[in-house]
Formats: structure tokens, C-alpha cells, sequence
């Protein structure tokens, strides 16, 4: 071995195997040793001066190399640990998706979503998945595990999912923005809204772990974090105001997490330093051991809290006006109530109809009907001067009607199940049964009636706007008695807060005169019932005397001094809820049916003449009285209308009539070869056919067009000239390479990159030095001197891989070594490229190709030939090569 001693600082060489971290480090060590050691022999002198280089001129084009060289500059992976970092501050929006769900539900779908998108995210960055595989890693996760996630009720065993569940799923990744913003809060009662905050943790939690991680960009990676948060205060309730302090503390943990993920790459790059650390043994310490700091520290602080202060001015004035609940503006402000009520016509339209035309019809049939229970079709409580009608939304707590499906939010579960049918009904109405808290149809149009159905909690009525005709239903409820007048005594009555129009004046005269006497409102009220039912007389024929409606002239009549009190249910309940809204006391009508004489248990069939109307009065509490002002229906008037009489005819007998003429009937023919007993042909379903061509063709297009791009890329290759030949087979190699997954480190040479994608492979390993291996010698630095190793010249000389341009090689050199070779011949030796070349290196591409694909299994080889990452690749090398390219026009000029 020699004996000179080289003095002169030299590149470690790196292993190429290390972590890129690894590498980074070792060569900035060296390079600072070197920088340092030269400055302070050369002295003062020798020092750079920075107005000799001259600034640059700022044209146009350094702007633009600017801008692309700051988005194109490499940024070291973050460690593992960020994801942690960034599953805290994804806290903060999982449980602002509470308040809309309650019970938990929706931060637990939010926060499973969060915890498995950034699993994947981990996952991602281990294995350095391509686009392919991460898209069916998600998808994967959201079906296989949004049972137990967000449908834990419908799911098998509340965990593993199931045939229902993957179709609320697959349904439920559009209907569910839907739903979450129409259906009223808690939503947690109803199947589907849950996939929300489980989509959106899943998804953006993945994208915001794999932009940190793995790209090293922690203030891109925050997008997808605030966008979590804007999506859970869009979908969630104006009544709940963001805590000023909450938004703050979690503005500023971003903020910080921006700050320390910045100075903890620049670190890693070397850009900063750490200077005066306790050095490992071993290794040598250029600046001392006296404290230890980073250099720029007081810089970096003053930046993280400029970054603080410009996050809390921007957080504490828009949380300031967003957390009050009188200016806080979300998506269910923006969206138009999906049932207008006020749209249908008042069920009190159909009461003659049913009563009269139906009377002896059966329109519902109820399998068990308590005692003393009433069957509700709907209930009106406003006035227009034509009918009752139902509003919207009223002042207090009533929220009109709102979508259910089936459950009824705010309610009870209640412990009787009853079994209704109904056929021949008018309008969209459902009846139900005491205070239900379950509505499941069971018919034929039974999914059409569920999602149609709405709910008024304060009619206690509920309507679908599916096929309503024939309905069969099970409604689970809790029966309560009804409320006694000794009850009603001691609580004070709700006042009526709504307007009537065109009411008559007669109404609230009346009114007055019937209630002088009472001392009480519920005296009033059952005062006024008292005189309706005693003095009225009951009549439900369409002649003058009892007209159909409660138009205001036909109340007025029946008012009047000259008139007479004749009517049926619908006016004497449309008259004794006008008056008690005259003296202030909040009432309503409601239809319904009931058997005569009040049921008494059992089931019952209710005919057309079983439909009846009342009036409930609000009590505090939430209680409703019950008061029937119709008279009885034996209560009827004398008319006194004369029937027309009868004058006999002579009885005269009356010719046959003439025969009808025959019909004239198409003449009969038929295919003698047709079988009769065939069933008749339909035509074939070409729409379907092509729509479900369409779909298909329409998923396969992207696959297909990447194919088709990488086959054409290939073939303009391999017939390219043949010094464009040799040079696109290694092309080839490195894109296999790239859509393989393997590493591919940027700046080595053709050699070194083939021996690593060898390695990586399993088809070899590197041998070292060239130079060693021709030689049979060692160098050892910049001075020459080598020192002689032994070889096996049999051993060297058996079976040679031989290529013009280079020298002795092993006989078991890999495919990709072989190509690289060519190419590198193609390049820098004289007449290195014949068509010969270029055949020669395209068969040990395909078997390059081929040995590669049988090692791996079918869905490796899919997933390598989708894999969008060698274009990718291919964009990042011709951007670096336009930079540098400018750089040099800029040298130059």
C-alpha cells in the first residue's frame, strides 16, 4: 500500500441504500469542513466579496426562474411523527361536527375518518404508493370499515358490513350532503348524515398526511385541515357559536406547527445549522462545545410570532363575528325548506267528500285502536277568510314539516306497535296514532313513502309525498289518556300568537257574548263549546241550508239573528277555534277519525261517516284539551222543504225495440309458423343496453388512455433513430422503474442508477469500482496513488459480457446495467449507435420487462402499468432541464 498521505478533504462515498436524511447530512458535513478549512488558511484575502459577483439583473426571465425554481426546489420528507402533530390539530374539527349529530355520533365518524386517512397516509409514505393505489386504498377503507364508522345500527353486529350498509354507503356519497343540510337537528336518528364527517376525515385527513409526510409541505398540508373545519361549521347549526378561546388556542398550535415543521427542514437541507452540539464520538466538531443554538434562532422566533399575530388578528375578528349567533350564517340558512306546506290544499276540502260520496266505505283499518283513542289526519291552525289552513313555521316551537324517513327526532320510543292500512284517502296525509315516534311503511311503495315522509311535531301529523293512496304502515307510539279539566285547572293557556284574516265581525261578538260569565279561560272554552253543540243543529247535505266550507260568509250566516246554526264538523270547529283566537287563547282544528261513540279498544274498520273534526286548546306544558263543539248528528232541523208530487201516467204499452246491428270486427289473422302459446315478444332494451355500455366504456376510459400513452411513448422510442434508440431503452428502464416504486436518486450517473434498480430488483449486486475491477487496482484520492488487489484472472476472464467501448466485466451483468451501457456508448463514444445496438438493447428491455412482471403478482403488474408516476417524473426532469438551460443562456449572456 502506498505510503503518501493525502491531505486534501475528499467526498465521503455515500451508500446509495442510505435515507436521502442520512446522505443529506454526511455531505454537508464534509462540505462545511471543507468551506470552513479553506477560508481560514487562504486568510482575509482571499475571502469572496460579495460586490464582486455583482447582483443580478432582475428581467423578466430571472423572475419566472425564480418563481419555478421556488416551487420546484426539493424539500426533505417530514418525519413520521408530523402525522401526529397533525391528528391534534384535526381535534379541533371533529368535534365541531357534534352539535348537528349529538349522542357522539358524528365525532366518532369524523375522528374514525381522521385516524384512518392518516393510517394510509403513513402507509403512502413507507411504501411510496402511486396515485392507483392510494385511490383504492381509500376506497377500500370507506367501505370496509364506514359501517362501523358512521351505520353502526345497521351494521352486522354493529362492526362488519353488510349488504344494506354498502348500498347507504355507495348512495350516501351524494345524498348525504343532502340530507345533513334539510334534515332537522339532532340528525343523528336518521341513517346516512353520518357519512359526512366520515368521508370528509377520511379523505382529507389522507391528502393532508401524504402532502406533510411525505412531500415535506406542512402549510399545504393544513389546507385540507381548514377545509374539515369549514366544512363541519357549513353543515352544522347557527345557534351554536364558536368559542372565541377554542379558535384562538388552535390558530396559534397551527401556526406554531407551521414554524417548527419550517425550521425542521431547513435544518435537514443544511440552510440552517446546529452549531457548539456535543459531537459523537468519532466525528469531528468544526466550532466548539461551548453552547448550543441554531444559527438565525432570534430570526426564526420573530418570524413564529409575526406568523402568531397575523393568525389571531385574522382568527379573533372573524370568530368575533361568527360566534354570534344573531350574524353566524351556515348552510341550512341557505337552503329553501324542501315541503311548502301551504302548497296542498287544506284536508278540511275532503270532510263532505268522506262523509257523504265515502260514508259507507272503509278507509282505514287499524289492528288495535285503545280506548277513548283518536286517529289524526292532520291539524290547521291558521285562517284565511276561505279555509283553515296549516302554516309553516310559527314564532314558537313549531318547525313545520320536516323530513324523517322514519324515526322522529325529539321523540320518545314508544312501547306500542299498531299496524294501519289505508285506501281511498285524499291527499298526502299518513294518520297516526297517539305521539308516534316510528313511521315504517311495509307496502309495495314502501321506499317511494319513506323518503317522502314529513313529520309536524306540533300537529303531532305527518303527510308523504310518495304514492298515498293505498298505504300499510306500523306505527310505533305511547298512548297517553286523555287530559282532564281538574289537570287543566291550575295551568295557564298559551296565547295565540298567529293572525287570522277576513275573519268576520260577527265571530268575535259572539265570542264575547257567550264568555261574559266565565271566570276561567277553560270555562270560556267549554262555554263556547257548550252553546255550539247545544244550539246547532247537525247537517251535512249540500242544499242551502248547510253549504259545504268555512268560507267567511258562510260562518257569518250562520251567526246572523235571522239564520240559523245548522252545519256539520267542519264549521262548528272552524267557528269555535275563530272565537277562542279572538279572545287570545292559541287553538287549532284538527281532523281526524274516531268510531261513533268513541272507540273501545280492539281493532277497527273506519268508514268515510267515522271521520270527524274537533278543536285543541294549548296548555303550558305541552298539554292539549280536547273539545268537540259539533252537535250530535241525530240533531238535525226541520227543513221544511215540500217534495215535489207524484201524478200516475197512463200505462201505455211500448213497441220492441229493433235488433242492434252486428258489430263489424277486424278480420282475424294470424302467422301460420307463430306458437300460440308463446309469450308476445318485447322489444329489445336498447337504452338500457347503451347506458349501461356508456357507464362501462366511461370507467374505462382512463385506464385505457394511460395504456394507450405509455404503448405509443414505447413504440416512438424503440423506432426513433438508433442513437435515440439506445438512449430512449434506458428511457424505458428508468420509467419501469418509476411506475415500479422503486428509489431513483436524482444526479448519479447511468451506471450507478442501473446498479441501484439491479439491487432493488434482486438481479444483482454492485461490484464495486470499475476501475478495480479492470485494473485490479484501488484509488485513493485526487493524487493518483492506487495500491494492487489480487483477481482471479480464470475466474475474471470466464464467460465476458463484451461490449465495444468498455472494457473486462463480469459474465452476470443485470439487464439494466447492460442497457445503461449502451446508452453511455451511444453518447460519448464515436460511432457507439448501429441499428444492431438499438435491436440489441430492446430485447434485453422486453426481457427486462418480462422478468420483472413474473416476479410480481396480478395486481402489482395492474397497478405498474396504471401508475401515472414515470409522467410525472418525466415532467419534473424537463422543468429541471429548463432551469437549467436558462441558468446557463443567463451565464452566458
Amino acid at each position: 500500500m502506498s505510503d503518501t498521505v493525502n491531505t486534501k478533504p475528499r467526498a465521503q462515498r455515500i451508500d446509495p441504500q442510505a435515507q436521502p436524511e442520512e446522505a443529506s447530512t454526511q455531505v454537508r458535513e464534509v462540505s462545511e469542513s471543507t468551506d470552513a478549512t479553506e477560508i481560514r488558511e487562504a486568510g482575509p484575502s482571499t475571502r469572496p466579496s460579495p460586490a464582486s459577483e455583482g447582483p443580478k439583473s432582475k428581467t423578466t426571465r430571472n423572475r419566472l426562474l425564480t418563481i419555478t425554481q421556488r416551487f420546484s426546489t426539493y424539500r426533505t420528507r417530514l418525519p413520521i411523527w408530523s402525522l401526529l402533530v397533525l391528528a391534534l390539530l384535526f381535534a379541533g374539527p371533529v368535534w365541531a361536527f357534534e352539535p348537528v349529530f349529538g349522542g357522539g355520533v358524528g365525532a366518532i365518524a369524523a375522528g374514525a375518518g381522521v385516524a384512518c386517512g392518516l393510517a394510509l397516509a403513513a402507509a403512502a409514505t413507507r411504501w411510496r404508493w402511486d396515485a392507483v393505489t392510494s385511490a383504492l386504498g381509500v376506497l377500500a377503507t370507506y367501505f370496509l370499515l364506514g359501517s362501523a364508522a358512521a351505520l353502526r345500527s345497521e351494521a352486522l353486529f354493529g362492526v362488519l358490513p353488510t349488504g344494506k350498509t354498502l348500498q347507504v354507503m355507495v348512495l350516501g356519497s351524494f345524498r348525504a350532503w343532502k340530507d345533513l343540510l334539510t334534515l332537522t337537528a339532532p340528525v343523528s336518528v336518521y341513517s346516512g348524515p353520518a357519512l359526512v364527517p366520515w368521508m370528509s376525515g377520511l379523505l382529507l385527513a389522507f391528502l393532508a398526511g401524504v402532502v406533510t409526510a411525505r412531500f415535506g409541505r406542512a402549510v399545504l398540508g393544513s389546507i385540507p385541515l381548514v377545509l374539515m373545519g369549514v366544512i363541519a361549521v357549513f353543515f352544522g347549526l347557527a345557534k351554536n357559536p364558536l368559542p372565541l378561546w377554542v379558535v384562538l388556542i388552535w390558530w396559534a398550535l397551527l401556526a406554531a406547527w407551521w414554524a417548527g415543521a419550517a425550521q425542521y427542514q431547513r435544518i435537514t437541507l443544511g440552510q440552517d445549522v446546529l452549531v457548539g452540539r456535543s459531537s459523537a464520538p468519532g466525528t469531528d466538531n468544526t466550532v466548539g462545545r461551548e453552547s448550543r443554538s441554531t444559527v438565525y434562532v432570534w430570526t426564526r422566533l420573530v418570524g413564529a410570532l409575526a406568523v402568531l399575530a397575523v393568525s389571531v388578528g385574522v382568527a379573533l375578528p372573524a370568530a368575533s363575528y361568527l360566534g354570534k349567533s344573531g350574524t353566524r350564517v351556515v348552510g341550512r340558512d341557505l337552503v329553501q325548506p324542501p315541503l311548502d306546506i301551504q302548497a296542498y290544499p287544506s284536508p278540511m276540502s275532503s270532510f263532505r267528500h268522506y262523509t257523504t260520496d265515502l260514508k259507507d266505505e272503509t278507509l282505514m283499518t287499524i289492528s288495535d285502536l285503545p280506548e277513548n283513542q283518536r286517529v289524526r289526519i292532520a291539524a290547521m291552525d291558521v285562517y284565511d277568510g276561505t279555509t283553515f289552513g296549516m302554516s309553516n313555521k310559527r314564532d314558537d316551537t313549531h318547525t313545520g314539516y320536516i323530513p324523517v324517513e322514519t324515526t322522529i327526532p325529539g321523540r320518545v320510543e314508544g312501547q306500542s306497535v299498531v299496524t294501519v292500512e289505508t285506501r281511498g284517502m285524499s291527499g298526502p296525509w299518513v294518520p297516526v296514532l297517539g305521539e308516534p315516534s316510528q313511521i315504517t311503511f311495509t307496502g309495495s311503495a314502501a321506499t317511494a313513502q319513506k323518503d317522502g315522509l314529513f313529520v309536524d311535531t306540533w300537529a303531532n301529523a305527518a303527510l308523504t309525498t310518495g304514492p298515498a293512496g293505498t298505504m300499510s304502515y306500523n306505527v310505533t307510539t305511547t298512548f297517553t289518556a286523555p287530559v282532564r279539566d281538574e289537570d287543566l285547572a291550575s295551568l295557564a293557556v298559551m296565547p295565540f300568537n298567529m293572525s287570522d284574516t277576513n275573519v268576520p265581525d260577527a265571530v268575535a261578538t259572539k265570542a264575547a257574548e257567550i264568555t261574559q260569565n266565565a271566570s276561567t279561560v277553560l270555562a270560556a272554552a267549554r262555554a263556547i263549546e257548550h252553546y255550539l253543540s247545544t244550539n246547532g243543529f247537525y247537517l251535512n247535505e249540500n242544499t242551502q241550508f248547510s253549504r259545504p266550507g268555512v268560507r267567511a260568509d258562510r260562518l257569518e250566516r250562520m251567526l246572523s239573528e235571522d239564520g240559523d246554526l245548522i252545519g256539520d264538523d267542519q264549521q262548528y270547529s272552524a267557528l269555535m277555534a275563530l272565537m277562542l283566537h279572538q279572545l287570545g287563547i292559541n287553538a287549532r282544528v284538527v281532523m281526524g277519525a274516531y268510531p261513533e261513540g268513541g272507540s273501545q279498544g280492539g281493532a277497527a274498520s273506519l268508514r268515510g261517516s267515522d271521520i270527524r273534526a274537533w278543536v285543541e286548546v294549548e296548555f303550558a306544558g305541552g298539554n292539549w284539551a280536547v273539545f268537540d263543539p259539533t252537535p250530535p248528528r241525530d240533531h238535525t232541523p226541520q227543513t221544511q222543504v215540500p217534495k215535489p208530487r207524484s201524478v200516475p201516467r197512463p200505462q201505455v204499452l211500448q213497441p220492441p225495440e229493433p235488433p242492434e246491428a252486428p258489430a263489424e270486427l277486424p278480420p282475424t289473422t294470424r302467422d301460420q309458423n307463430a306458437d300460440p302459446m308463446a309469450p308476445p315478444e318485447e322489444p329489445f332494451p336498447w337504452g338500457v343496453v347503451a347506458g349501461i355500455s356508456g357507464g362501462i366504456l366511461l370507467l374505462l376510459l382512463p385506464p385505457l388512455m394511460v395504456l394507450l400513452f405509455k404503448a405509443g411513448r414505447r413504440r416512438r422510442r424503440r423506432r426513433a433513430a438508433a442513437a435515440d434508440a439506445l438512449v430512449g431503452s434506458w428511457d424505458e428502464v428508468v420509467d419501469l422503474a418509476a411506475d415500479s416504486g422503486l428509489r431513483i436518486d436524482v444526479g448519479r450517473t447511468r451506471q450507478e442508477t442501473a446498479w441501484s434498480l439491479a439491487s432493488q430488483w434482486d438481479l444483482g449486486e454492485d461490484p464495486g469500482d470499475p476501475f478495480t475491477l479492470v485494473t485490479g487496482e484501488v484509488r485513493h484520492g485526487d493524487d493518483g496513488s492506487t495500491d494492487s488487489v489480487e483477481v482471479d484472472e480464470p475466474e475474471a476472464g470466464q464467460g465476458r459480457y463484451v461490449i465495444d467501448g468498455w472494457s473486462r466485466f463480469g459474465d452476470d451483468v443485470p439487464a439494466p446495467v447492460v442497457i445503461a451501457r449502451y446508452a453511455d456508448v451511444a453518447n460519448f463514444a464515436s460511432n457507439g449507435a448501429s441499428r444492431d445496438r438499438a435491436r440489441d438493447a430492446w430485447e434485453q428491455v422486453g426481457a427486462l420487462r418480462s422478468q420483472v412482471g413474473k416476479r410480481a403478482g396480478f395486481f402489482a403488474r395492474v397497478r405498474r402499468a396504471l401508475s401515472l408516476r414515470s409522467l410525472r417524473m418525466r415532467r419534473k426532469l424537463r422543468l429541471s432541464a429548463s432551469i437549467a438551460r436558462t441558468m446557463n443562456e443567463e451565464e452566458n449572456q
